[in-house]
């Protein structure tokens, strides 16, 4: 067993709680204006992060089990398995050696990946000093951690830890875990770093089939609502280059000039003697007033309209 309960309490709430207290106040990043919205549809805590955050702890267990074999190595005559060591005279100290450089290295690690996990993407080094709450957490878990393995009374009948006993070589082989998952975690952000550009990538070209939706239905919007082109004025009728044909008079009229004396048409003759329309028509100027004006014939000579007034003949003619 690597720890004890009470150790993993302590860990949880005295090392471990700070420095996450602290990224809590982390500033925001500069460059957070040229990533695209978030939808509000997408969930606080992407695919992405999530193995982000996966594989950074699979880092942490990784390393600090390797540290804690190495160590019971060291301090158990090379036995590994709980069944081996429980066989050793006076196992407990040994185990309690192991255990020490393993609760230390897991403090120290804890506190450089407070700092990795200021950023999915950056290096460390990017601002480090930046959130100053920060330093103050890690200042503060540093104490607790020595005063958890060096107090004399506290740290062996407590806490059960060692120390001082477990000397330089201890203390060296714990530095194996904060330089491990260092590097590691480092490296573990160029896959985070390509992920996330792929999902940036992903989020413009959703905007872009937004945009171009948007832009066709509101394109047709407009078509729909647009109000009718007025229609071209219709050019005015021609006259009709066609001379009229004359309309014949009624039957009435033609049986009252038949009737009328030959008086009639010397009248006719003595008002226009150069006329050279038709004996039908000068006829029809002839017929007495009350003829004409039953048949109410008008007709049409020529090209132009002409209305043929009636000859009123007075009472001595007719």
């Amino acid at each position: 067993v690597m720890r004890t309960p009470l150790q993993i309490l302590f860990l949880i709430l005295v090392t471990d709680l700070p420095p996450s207290i602290a990224l809590g106040m982390e500033p925001g990043e500069k460059t957070i204006l040229l990533e695209r919205p978030r939808p509000k549809q997408e969930p606080v805590v992407l695919g992405w992060m999530w193995f982000s955050m996966v594989l950074n702890g699979a880092v942490l267990s990784a390393v600090i089990i390797l540290v804690y074999i190495i160590s019971l190595m060291v301090y158990c005559d090379g036995r590994v398995f709980q069944s081996d060591i429980d066989q050793l005279d006076g196992f407990q100290p040994k185990l309690m050696n192991a255990r020490t450089v393993a609760f230390v290295s897991l403090v120290w690690s804890e506190n450089i990946r407070s700092y990795t996990s200021r950023s999915f993407n950056k290096p460390i080094w990017n601002d480090v000093l930046g959130n100053v709450h920060m330093q103050k957490a890690i200042i503060m878990a540093q104490i607790c951690l020595y005063a958890a393995v060096l107090l004399p009374f506290f740290s062996t009948d407590i806490l059960q830890l060692r120390g001082i006993d477990v000397g330089i070589t201890g203390w060296l082989l714990a530095l194996i875990g904060p330089f491990g998952c260092l590097v590691l975690c480092e490296l573990c952000k160029l896959i985070t770093a390509f992920q996330m550009e792929r999902h940036q990538q992903t989020r413009a070209a959703h905007y872009e089939a937004e945009d171009k939706r948007l832009a066709e239905a509101a394109a047709k919007h407009s078509a729909s609502h647009q109000p009718p082109m007025p229609s071209k004025p219709q050019p005015a009728p021609v006259a009709s280059a066609v001379a009229p044909t004359a309309v014949a008079p009624p039957p009435q009229v033609v049986k009252a000039v038949a009737a009328a004396p030959p008086s009639a048409e010397k009248a006719v003759a003595a008002v226009d003697p150069g006329s050279q329309t038709s004996p039908t028509m000068a006829m029809a100027k002839t017929v007495p007033a009350k003829v004409n004006a039953l048949a109410g014939c008008t007709c049409f000579v020529g090209p132009a309209m002409a209305s043929f007034t009636t000859t009123t003949v007075g009472a001595d003619a007719h």
